[in-house]
């Protein structure tokens, strides 16, 4: 039986489910059902906001409707994104832990510039770009994200503090003398805009314009209903539909001429909609207007099918033309790492003892897996970037560096996860009474308290930066109450007394977590 997913975008404006059957043999997935409802969650007239009992009820609700779809099909998995409205909102990642508890459903809040990856994901799942660069433009509640990529290259990501119902919450809410107020408001979505659109014509440009969200799906249902005879069905296959830019100048004064209260009724979209439709509309002419393009194909996939295609990366099925991306996150480790001119060699040895530690430990006192794995490595990897600021302290400077510098591919809980193993690699050891610490979920916590003990005692295995020790050796008793470390020399005749007597003040904060003592000895070898 072909495995079955479901991926959830917990979207600003709307919330989606897309449940789909993985083919392997294909590299491809068939979508079985997707559903969408409104949720318009925060208000985005403050610096921040806080999701309302109301908007976490309406929320959970949903989430509970579309778990009763996915289980309907029988999924193996279902996952969820947030987006800028959860982002955004002081308890917006409380109530994720609160819907995780409650319905068991695996959601994260992902930053800006990684929501901007899965969009780019999910219409290289439909539109064939052969090799030519192609502009994406989402515009969702919250937020706008451009990106420029061909089918296996990213050239650009870029996420904006702009979107249909922010703009809408801030500037329309009221459209007395609204054509008065025009000019201003354009003025101010373009100096949003102007940075990053100069980052895209720096970064080579691009050939084609698409665009995706349900504002743009709406804006080509109109445009193609007021050129073509339809009945009131919004069941249209717009697919690739081709949007030319003065449509959508005409579309927006059409809009001003209509009051909002009748603008459902005049182009056939729904009340929800309505309402922040000028707005969406107006941020696309300007996002066309300063790309200079003349025209925009609309892509019906985005961020739940880049869901998808991501979790497809991650198990190893889809490969060929998607391989650059299938190690998105490895190499943006490593780009991270050479920014802030990280030790290199030295870092990568601490990585390698880091995973063989994992490794020959696990089934002995822990059951982590593959994705824990790749956790530590990542921290192993950046454990020292923070020295470029300071030695002193280095460890509080790696774990703000790694918080705020946006690794692509990983969710921003898994980010947080990351920057606190890398900040337990010395000094120390995780405490509630630190910030960073205390307000991470129960179980990310032993996480992060069980894989430093792994990473500090990797570091200091390398503590002259000679990458002396080759490999581990682990055996324990009967009674897991001792457990020996063979360390394996690669330089001939060192002794490797330096690295054992680091990683042996190292290894009490093993025995705190796992309750044993660690015997390291060395055996020499020669180089092979």
């Amino acid at each position: 039986m072909k495995e079955k997913i479901a991926a959830i975008d917990l979207g600003s404006n709307s919330f989606h489910i897309v449940v789909v059957e993985i083919n392997p043999e294909t590299q491809s997935f068939k979508v079985l059902d997707r559903l969408r409802e409104t949720v318009r969650f925060g208000t985005f007239t403050e610096p921040s906001h806080e999701l309302t009992k109301k908007d976490m009820k309406k929320g959970m609700d949903t989430l509970k409707r579309f778990k009763k779809l996915a289980e309907g099909h029988h999924v193996n998995e279902i996952f969820a994104s947030a987006t800028s409205a959860i982002r955004e909102a002081i308890n917006g990642k409380e109530w994720l832990n609160k819907v995780k508890q409650e319905l068991d459903i695996d959601a994260h809040v992902i930053s800006g510039v990684e929501e901007a990856r899965l969009i780019y994901l999910g219409v290289l799942s439909t539109f064939e770009l052969k090799r030519k660069r192609a502009c994406i433009v989402d515009i969702g509640g919250g937020s706008t994200e451009l990106i420029v990529g061909d089918e296996q290259f990213i050239y650009h990501l870029s996420s904006i503090k702009l979107g249909a119902v922010r703009l809408t919450a801030q500037e329309l809410k009221s459209e007395t003398n609204i054509k008065e107020k025009f000019e201003f408001i354009e003025k101010n979505i373009e100096s949003l805009l102007t940075t990053k659109i100069q980052e895209i014509k720096d970064a080579g440009g691009f050939k084609t314009l698409i665009g995706t969200s349900g504002t743009i799906q709406t804006i080509a249902r109109i445009d193609y209903r007021m050129h073509n005879f339809t009945d009131a069905e919004s069941t249209l296959n717009l697919n690739q539909y081709v949007i030319p830019y003065h449509s959508v100048e005409s579309i927006i004064e059409k809009m001003i001429s209509v009051p909002k209260s009748k603008r459902a009724n005049t182009f056939g979209i729904s009340k929800n909609r309505a309402e922040i439709i000028l707005a969406g509309a107006l941020i696309l002419k300007l996002v066309m207007k300063n790309l200079n393009t003349k025209e925009i194909i609309y892509c019906d996939r985005a961020l739940r099918e880049g869901l998808i295609v991501d979790k497809l990366l991650q198990k190893g099925i889809i490969k060929n033309r998607l391989q650059y991306q299938q190690t998105i996150r490895q190499r943006s480790v490593l780009e991270l790492a050479k920014k802030y001119h990280f030790p290199e060699e030295h870092s990568k040895h601490v990585q390698k003892l880091s995973s063989i530690i994992f490794d020959k430990t696990k089934g002995i006192f822990h059951n982590y897996e593959d994705k824990e794995k790749e956790l530590l490595e990542a921290s192993a990897i950046l454990h020292d970037i923070g020295s470029l600021v300071a030695h002193n302290d280095h460890h509080k400077h790696t774990y703000y560096l790694i918080k705020h510098s946006g690794l692509i591919g990983f969710n921003d809980e898994e980010v947080e996860v990351i920057a606190n193993i890398a900040r337990y690699h010395r000094r120390s050891n995780p405490k509630d009474s630190h910030a960073n610490f205390h307000k991470l979920p129960k179980e990310h916590k032993k996480l992060v308290k069980d894989l430093s003990t792994f990473l500090r005692i990797a570091e200091g295995l390398d503590k002259g930066h000679k990458c002396a020790i080759k490999d581990i050796e682990v055996s324990t008793n009967s009674d897991k109450k001792k457990v020996k470390f063979k360390l394996l020399s690669n330089i001939k005749d060192y002794d490797c007394s330096l690295e054992k007597w680091s990683a042996t003040g190292k290894s009490k904060e093993f025995k705190k977590e796992f309750g044993v003592d660690i015997d390291f000895k060395v055996q020499k070898v020669g180089k092979n």
